[in-house]
């Protein structure tokens, strides 16, 4: 696995006895005991870390080496790795016993053949620029390195494993290949281990491996649990030496800012890697060979590979002009029309190998075919749980795969207002913000999905004997997370192999979790939700997005079109407001929402600002266009205002007679307010009760099939 070639790239070349000394001080400052002594042993562990729980291990396991900084390396690695509440787990250090023995007795020989001081210096592909020679995934590791090692492990333990072949699906088919056996792979990882920590010698601001813990903080929700298993980090090793500088200062610019998340950064990071590769393929060396013609042939070579979205040249843009400010006298700066992002080749949906009609009758078409999950349903038995529950409250909610696998053990409670509904609650990692969902009890949809939570919570008590903090939670050690949806993918994508599911084009399933988001959101459209039901449900920034469940779908504008549109919306004059139906269902052109018993046309798409919060105050609203569908719901409001109208009559009175002035004056307001109210909701019902005969400057309404029969 990995590479065979020695000439990769190493680690920042700092000087080894100085990276001794600084090993020493860490060592010194987290345990003096541990720096003193070359044997490991449980006593030892548990008296410098009070860690019990991992005796007997270790009786005695010496940690000399030829070498004092390999010495220094090895203690270094285990007192990390004690202080990780991730690794609190006996087998975790058993399994590394080898490695600590290989590096004691063979470590100086493997430096020697590499010709290296210390174990950070030894190359790695992980942290080679990607201009050499050197091409690994992220998972690999310097072959010549686990060569050396899995022969010595060979002849040490002659009864373990050395190789071992893995499956996974890739397209809809199967990719086998051969690997080092994990036990073999444990020395790469301690081998990156030794570099990452190698380069946090240096400042924040001059490191080439910046940890991510070192720019977040725990109130960054689920960062800390989303590491599972190893910290995550920036690595600007990636880049030339000439670029490296650049790249770093704009990313740990934007983070400071609060503009990147911590998985927006290290999309940021890919994009940025994306132009270093093409600046190699031009034969660009430095800042001086950067100029507008330049970034015309990368926008057309980005184009031209089928680059997603618009960000991987927009960043770049950013990237240049920021680049005189944050690196002054060195970047020169550099004139770009702004105008080019209007070439960026970016669409909803491919083109279609048969025709662009084709490709574009649909638009983004992104949704899961409800075949292919009744496919699905019908053999979720057969996968391990808790994936069919998971499966199961995806179809049902819509939630994003991250949010729905991390969800809370109490995301499910009892609405303390009305016992009709029980409250789902969760958080939308995107947006950064909670989404409660009301679940009625007696709804056949809703009574199942509130069974499967409670079913999940039970078993997450019976498994590990309390509750948890996650509802499908997963254990590291100490360290609880939730379960990863890379897993439940993987099993869901065989599911569909194995049973040949095809989706509504008869072409097989590549199972991801998102086009379940896309199916819950048209289905909302195909049942009749509004924009903001639907907006709401998926927890949805603003109405744009949830308009495109409406757009892309041509038998929904159809039915948008008879069920809302001509000409049957009116302003609380009475009046016909032709053009609210075609302000409904244009992305390009929404200046209408749904709301209660109509439309608001208010600029900025009902803001929170908006004062007109519940359907009186509507009524009131020169932006309120009232639906011809609902008369029943007027009368209803007509009704709730002539007792407000009452009451208000009332306590003016009381409050005229009692000499409380100020107080008869808000509600003689308040009073006249409902009164303009029942006289606007009379004009809208006389209207709708006309029966087409309206005042508008033009009669387009004409009654459904359906109730012109009803009416018979």
């Amino acid at each position: 696995m990995g590479v065979t070639s020695l000439a990769l790239v190493a680690g920042t070349p700092d000087d080894p006895d100085r990276y001794n000394n600084w090993l020493e001080g860490r060592l010194a400052a987290v345990s003096p005991l541990l720096l003193a002594n070359d044997t490991w042993s449980d006593a030892l562990m548990s008296e410098v870390f009070g860690h019990p729980w991992l005796a007997p291990v270790y009786a005695a396991l010496p940690l000399r080496a030829a070498s004092p900084i390999l010495t220094n390396e090895i203690k270094t690695y285990l007192a990390a790795s004690v202080l990780d509440d991730r690794k609190a787990d006996r087998r975790w250090f058993w399994r590394r016993t080898g490695v600590v023995e290989y590096r004691t007795q063979e470590g100086v020989a493997l430096l020697a053949s590499f010709g290296v001081r210390c174990l950070a210096d030894i190359p790695h592909p992980n942290f080679a620029p990607d201009d050499s020679a050197c091409k690994a995934g992220p998972m690999c590791h310097n072959e010549a390195v686990l060569e050396q090692y899995s022969a010595w492990y060979g002849r040490t333990h002659e009864h373990r494993r050395l190789r071992q072949t893995r499956n996974w699906l890739r397209d809809g088919k199967v990719t086998t290949g051969e690997f080092h056996a994990p036990e073999v792979q444990l020395f790469g990882d301690l081998h990156r281990h030794a570099i990452i920590d190698r380069a946090q010698m240096r400042p924040v601001a001059e490191r080439d491996i910046v940890l991510l813990n070192d720019l977040y903080s725990e109130d960054d929700t689920r960062f800390r649990d989303r590491q599972r298993i190893s910290d995550q980090y920036l690595n600007f090793l990636r880049f030339p030496p000439w670029l490296r500088p650049l790249s770093r200062a704009f990313l740990l610019d934007k983070i400071s800012h609060g503009e990147l998340a911590p998985a927006t950064a290290t999309g940021t990071m890919s994009r940025l890697r994306r132009f270093a590769r093409f600046l190699h393929e031009e034969g660009v060396t430095g800042p001086d060979g950067i100029a507008e013609p330049l970034m015309e042939r990368f926008l057309a070579w980005g184009n031209a590979r089928g680059a997603k979205g618009k960000n991987w040249y927009t960043d770049i843009v950013q990237l240049l002009r920021a680049a005189p400010v944050l690196a002054p006298g060195r970047w020169p700066t550099i004139a770009l029309d702004k105008r080019a992002v209007r070439r960026i080749d970016y669409k909803q949906a491919p083109d279609d190998s048969r025709n662009r009609l084709y490709a574009s009758r649909e638009g983004a078409n992104r949704a899961a075919s409800t075949d292919s999950i009744a496919a699905i349903m019908a053999h979720l038995n057969e996968l391990p749980d808790p994936i069919p529950a998971i499966f199961r409250i995806g179809v049902t909610t819509g939630a994003r795969a991250e949010d729905l696998h991390a969800l809370l053990f109490d995301c499910l409670e009892p609405d303390p207002h009305d016992a009709r509904f029980m409250l789902f609650t969760f958080w939308q990692n995107k947006v950064s913000r909670w989404n409660r969902k009301p679940l009625l009890v007696t709804d056949a949809a809703h009574q199942a999905m509130i069974g499967i939570i409670e079913e999940q919570r039970e078993r997450v008590r019976r498994c590990h004997g309390r509750e948890t903090k996650y509802l499908f939670p997963v254990f590291h050690g100490k360290r609880e997370s939730f379960l990863g949806c890379n897993w439940t993918s993987q099993e869901l994508k065989s599911l569909c192999l194995r049973h040949q599911i095809t989706d509504g084009e008869g072409r097989p399933v590549d199972f991801a979790w998102h086009p379940l988001r896309h199916h819950r959101g048209t289905q909302m459209a195909a049942e009749g939700h509004d924009i903001l039901s639907i907006m709401f449900e998926l927890g949805h920034a603003s109405p744009d997005m949830a308009s495109m469940y409406v757009n892309k779908r041509l038998e929904l504008r159809k039915n948008a079109l008879i069920r809302k549109g001509g000409g049957r919306f009116y302003t609380i004059e009475g009046r016909v407001d032709e053009a609210v139906g075609d302000l409904l269902l244009r992305k390009d052109a929404m200046t209408a929402t749904r709301v209660g018993g109509g439309a608001c046309t208010l600029p900025g798409q009902l803001g929170e600002w908006c004062e007109h919060a519940h359907a009186h105050a509507c009524l009131t609203c020169r932006h309120f266009r009232a639906d011809g569908d609902d008369v029943d719901h007027f009368r209803g409001e007509r009704s709730k205002l002539y007792v407000t109208i009452e009451n208000l009559e009332k306590e003016a009175r009381t409050c005229e007679d009692e000499g409380r002035t100020r107080m008869a004056g808000i509600a003689r307001k308040r009073l006249e307010r409902n009164k303009d109210a029942v006289q606007n909701t009379d004009a809208i019902i006389r209207s709708i009760e006309a029966q087409g005969q309206y005042q508008g400057s033009e009669q387009r309404y004409r009654p459904a099939l359906a109730r012109q029969e009803a009416t018979q």
